[in-house]
């Protein structure tokens, strides 16, 4: 961009410049807004600012405009720059010179609408490395463009990143999404209103509280000032499918996805934008049982059908020009049928559940002076949950051959939420503060548990079964409704520090805090750093952080409903069948089981650290190699306290209760991993990003529900992990993107996970079924890998250019998943009295054809 100033003036300074350029550093602000061509503001567009001479990057030069659409970059040194900003939301890329000199800079910058096809990333849309620790190489970022142009199975996005994340990362309670910076449980708009995504964004960030690939980003696309709209009707049919590999015959199975998105303004006044987005989904789904009975192998089809629709609708207001307030609903309603049918559970095990979720957003983001940002968002939630047994039963498990009879899984919980975020953000000299509150669950649960009320036989093996002679017999009564409040809190304080032009930290304190875990320790530093070798080609990053878990509502509903009051379970060991009791016992008097807390339990923590180098191969090209170690400290776990005590054949050492189970914070694990990331929009004939991450991890727990083989000892329980993988392999990309023969194309390629041997024997008489043969330790056997291959074809037929800013156009898409139809078995078998003993019972879909048509305007 070319700055004109006043002749005298200019001349003065440039004299000025000339006397003292060999040292001077000038204390420059540079301000200004971007827009669209109808004077509309952009916001959340990156811009960089960047050094002419510089070649591969800047040290300080990257910023995202505000909802006002307005950046700010403090004390720049005088020279000659480049501004730029990339591509997003159909708008060109931005690249302009810039004289700078003493004096402040207000800058007007106008977007051109893109009217060609731009190239796909899935990188940062940077084509150079940066210091800033949100542009880190080892990430995966992706944008609407690339999301519509690789292969999604059902338009599933957060499915589709999944697999880049790090199990290490994941917390008790599942992984982080994040929109719009407030945390949800799923995205809450439509697949085409979302505009980017990414995982591994800035790793030691203190304002989340989960680690970079423990959580997955999302931003939304943003109120336009024309209206703009996106159209899709995607398809699957099992007539265009493989078998999977377990059925006797191709199920009839068809999905219907209705989906769009519309954004534009209210023409009440020019400051005023909406955005609407919905879907309707309906999912002709079938299971397929393969289990041993008595009568033989049977193998089964059964209709598991899945509805889901959403809506959202969102409007945004600018009070002023640094002021921006919006107001959005979200509405998701799943119904699902004979859920949890399929591999060893027959077609009676199901359940009909559905998932209610009603939200309510508001956001207040104002820009108080040009160094000064608070943004609050304050979100209601409210969920509703039903889930019926399709069977009324007796629940029959024979481990390591099949499930019948009921699922016994009638349970109703509802939760009203309450999440509260306020963000200021302060920039100052050499320093980027952040600080603020994430307040994520400000909750009132409610549980209304009416499973296992008839009760469950549980046999060790198919020649138990056949004898009458099952080993535990379970059974719950009471109320079951349980009223409870789950609060979370976290605070936050970070800094980014330009220490020089190719050094930089970033310094945090996060500290979080949960009902039933309360700790006034649960202090979390957070560290990185960023240095630029003098090539400005590479890069160096460092960092080591701490970061706590949470453990989600079930762990608090548990702890509220078996307390012997609520819920009364008992467990009868070697039990009668089909009657359980003796003759003249009421079942009101057996010794009930609870739920409870250790002493001394706390939120477990994982210390994370991590170096790694990257380097820009070639314009648009980069390598990251990274390595990252984990050291998980007072894991979850739970333990039978009153398990009978050696020689195990005893009674329980209170006999006045039951299985007291236990949840324990005391587990350990260990591990490391090695990412090699290679992103790349070089040309139009390849861009994408390939990950190969080598890793291994050993921890002795398997979770908050897990319980060792013997309560008493956990020798053999540290083993690999439940997650470990050592290899694992992903690719998103396209090949010849602007050509009518382009493909987009994605890879998965894994290692296969460990499972434990056991002995088909209650040997330490708990009930609970893990025991292992004698010498073999915990996750001993390895199931097989799995290998999936995607394509993806899409075309413009036809496109109606009036103007640059008007495009309706129509296209086609056809994908083929697991192309190769190459069988990806699942569920093994560890038991060693099964017929199926180190054997899958499950598959994952052969291949599968999805075709989709999209209209844009």
């Amino acid at each position: 961009m070319k700055c004109f100033f006043r002749r005298g003036v200019r001349w003065y300074l440039a004299a000025i410049l000339l006397m003292h350029c060999s040292f001077v550093l000038a204390q420059v602000n540079i301000s200004g807004i971007v827009q669209d061509p109808d004077g509309a503001a952009i916001p959340n567009a990156e811009v960089l600012l960047r050094p002419s001479n510089s070649g591969a990057m800047d040290a300080k030069a990257s910023t995202t405009t505000d909802a006002a659409g307005r950046f700010h970059f403090a004390q720049v040194a005088a020279g000659e720059y480049n501004l730029e900003i990339p591509s997003k939301y159909g708008f060109e890329r931005y690249d302009a010179s810039l004289h700078v000199i003493h004096g402040l800079h207000e800058l007007q910058v106008q977007l051109t609408p893109s009217v060609v096809t731009q190239n796909v990333t899935v990188a940062s849309e940077v084509d150079q490395i940066a210091l800033d620790p949100s542009s880190n190489r080892d990430q995966i970022s992706t944008d609407a463009r690339m999301l519509e142009t690789v292969p999604v199975f059902d338009q599933d996005y957060i499915a589709a990143l999944t697999p880049f994340l790090d199990q290490t990362g994941i917390s008790t309670s599942g992984v982080s999404i994040i929109v719009d910076g407030v945390e949800m449980k799923g995205t809450g708009v439509s697949a085409s209103a979302i505009a980017e995504a990414h995982i591994n964004n800035d790793p030691y960030s203190a304002e989340t509280n989960r680690p970079g690939k423990g959580r997955i980003e999302i931003i939304t696309k943003p109120g336009s000032s024309k209206l703009h709209g996106t159209l899709n009707f995607t398809f699957r049919d099992s007539a265009f499918d493989a078998k999977n590999y377990f059925a006797a015959t191709k199920p009839f199975e068809q999905k219907r996805i209705y989906e769009g998105s519309v954004t534009g303004p209210v023409h009440i006044d020019n400051k005023t934008t909406f955005l609407l987005s919905g879907s309707r989904q309906e999912d002709n789904l079938q299971s397929i049982v393969h289990a041993g009975t008595p009568s033989g192998l049977v193998t089964a089809n059964v209709p598991t059908p899945v509805h889901d629709t959403e809506f959202a609708a969102r409007i945004s207001h600018d009070v002023s020009t640094v002021h921006r307030v919006s107001l959005q609903y979200n509405v998701t309603d799943t119904v699902s049928e004979n859920l949890g049918a399929g591999g060893l559970v027959l077609a009676q095990g199901g359940v009909n559940a559905q998932a209610r979720e009603d939200d309510v957003i508001f956001n207040d983001r104002i820009v108080i002076s040009p160094t000064l940002l608070n943004q609050l968002q304050l979100f209601f939630e409210k969920d509703h949950n039903p889930t019926r047994s399709v069977v009324a039963a007796q629940k029959i498990v024979v481990d390591g051959a099949f499930t019948s009879g009921g699922a016994q899984g009638d349970l109703l919980n509802t939760e009203n939420n309450l999440k509260i975020n306020d963000i200021v953000s302060w920039n100052h000299s050499h320093h980027y503060v952040k600080f603020g509150v994430n307040i994520p669950n400000l909750s009132r649960r409610a549980w209304e548990d009416d499973s296992n009320r008839l009760g469950t036989f549980s046999f060790s093996s198919l020649a138990d079964y056949e004898a009458n002679t099952p080993y535990s017999f379970t059974q719950q009564s009471g109320i079951g409704r349980a009223v409870f409040w789950m609060n979370e809190i976290g605070a936050f304080i970070q800094d980014q520090i330009q220490i020089r032009p190719n050094l930089q930290a970033s310094v945090g304190l996060r500290y979080d805090w949960q009902t039933y875990f309360k700790s006034i320790h649960d202090f979390a530093p957070r560290l990185s750093l960023s240095y630029a070798m003098p090539n400005r080609r590479t890069i160096l990053r460092a960092g080591a952080g701490i970061f706590y878990d949470r453990s989600g509502a079930p762990p608090m509903a548990d702890l509220k409903r078996y307390n012997g009051v609520i819920l009364r379970a008992f467990t009868l060991l070697d039990p009668g069948y089909p009657v359980p009791y003796s003759a003249g016992i009421n079942p009101a008097s057996l010794p009930t089981n609870l739920v409870r807390l250790a002493n001394g339990t706390r939120l477990p923590y994982v210390t994370n650290y991590s170096a790694g180098i990257e380097r820009q191969l070639a314009k648009g090209t980069t390598l990251a190699v990274t390595y990252r170690g984990t050291v998980g400290i007072a894991m979850f776990r739970s333990r039978d306290v009153n398990a009978p005590l050696p020689p195990y054949d005893q009674g329980r050492p209170n006999p006045e209760l039951g299985v007291v189970r236990q949840i324990e914070s005391e587990g350990r694990q260990m591990g490391n991993a090695m990412d090699i990331t290679l992103s790349s929009n070089a040309n139009r004939w390849f861009s994408g990003l390939a990950q190969y991450t080598f890793s291994h991890t050993n921890n002795n727990t398997g979770g908050i529900t897990w319980f060792p083989a013997n309560q008493y000892s956990f020798a053999g329980e540290y083993a690999r992990a439940d997650f470990d993988q050592r290899h694992r392999f992903n690719l998103l990309g396209t090949i010849h993107e602007d050509h009518w023969l382009n493909l987009g194309i994605a890879a998965k390629l894994y290692s296969g996970t460990p499972y434990t041997e056991t002995s088909g024997n209650d040997t330490f008489n708990t009930g609970i079924l893990n025991a292992r043969p004698a010498g073999i330790d915990r996750n001993t056997l390895e199931s097989g890998g799995n290998a999936e291959f995607d394509l993806r074809w899409s075309h413009e037929l036809w496109s109606y250019r009036k103007s640059s800013d008007k495009t309706p156009s129509f296209s086609l898409a056809f994908d083929a998943f697991n192309i190769t139809n190459r069988t990806n078995y699942t569920s093994y078998v560890g038991n060693v009295q099964s017929s199926f003993f180190e054997q899958p019972t499950a598959a994952m879909p052969g291949r599968r054809l999805q075709f989709t048509g999209r209209i844009k305007f």
